[in-house]
């Protein structure tokens, strides 16, 4: 597994250059597929209901959208779920726009503007931490050291996922657009198994046009604190 034939920095300012170019609406933060924002939605808050019905986070009171963009997550999918939501981008100006296109709301938190290859989830304050379409702009090392730093943000009992795309392929592949990886799921494996990190359930995306990779989402607690695996395809 190794992503080094890129170097971290350059891919990093590249990924940051396309996003604040992107259009600062839902059609822009899907990337020009605005029609999988229902589909999206739907799955995921029914995988958290799922979660949740299996104690595999303890309460509703805090979450974390990383790579929240305008907050299109973070408005639709855990604000009607959690008390609190904190929200953390790469860019500035996405983050302002979130004002606007969620609104006036107690239940938004923080607001994080720094990219997830430094960022540093606050210790001990989250229930579940959502990461979506933002971990495959990370080379490996920086991935597993993120997620590293994510387990140090969870409450006890709290959890961590990953939604993204998976490569059919036997390897990876980079866009040269958006300056990202879409990873194998044995390398998002072994990932996980850097950071020690089990996944303790996952699903497939369904709803989306055949023709984009498959997404996977990916619930993933600290090993040690969940004996089970589950898979709810």
């Amino acid at each position: 597994m190794t992503s080094r034939i890129h170097d971290g920095n350059d891919v990093y300012e590249k990924a940051e250059e396309y996003w604040s170019r992107a259009s600062q609406d839902v059609n822009g933060m899907l990337g020009g597929f605005e029609k999988l924002h229902t589909p999206d939605i739907t799955i995921s808050k029914r995988f958290i209901q799922s979660l949740k019905k299996k104690n595999l986070f303890a309460s509703y009171d805090y979450a974390l959208d990383c790579g929240a963009g305008i907050g299109r997550v973070t408005k639709h999918l855990l604000m009607p779920l959690f008390k609190k939501v904190d929200m953390e981008d790469l860019v500035e100006e996405l983050i302002v726009s979130s004002d606007q296109y969620i609104g006036a709301d107690p239940r938004v938190g923080e607001k994080f503007i720094e990219g997830i290859q430094t960022f540093a989830p606050p210790e001990g304050r989250y229930d579940l931490i959502w990461i979506q379409w933002v971990s495959g702009h990370l080379v490996d090392e920086d991935l597993v050291a993120f997620f590293k730093r994510c387990v140090k943000g969870l409450k006890p009992g709290g959890c961590i996922v990953l939604k993204d795309n998976v490569t059919n392929n036997e390897k990876r592949l980079f866009d040269t657009e958006d300056h990202s990886w879409t990873r194998t799921e044995p390398e998002l494996m072994e990932a996980f198994a850097g950071a020690q990190l089990e996944m303790v359930q996952k699903t497939i995306q369904t709803g989306f046009p055949k023709e984009i990779f498959p997404v996977k989402i990916f619930a993933l607690k600290p090993i040690g604190q969940q004996t089970t695996s589950a898979e709810d395809d």
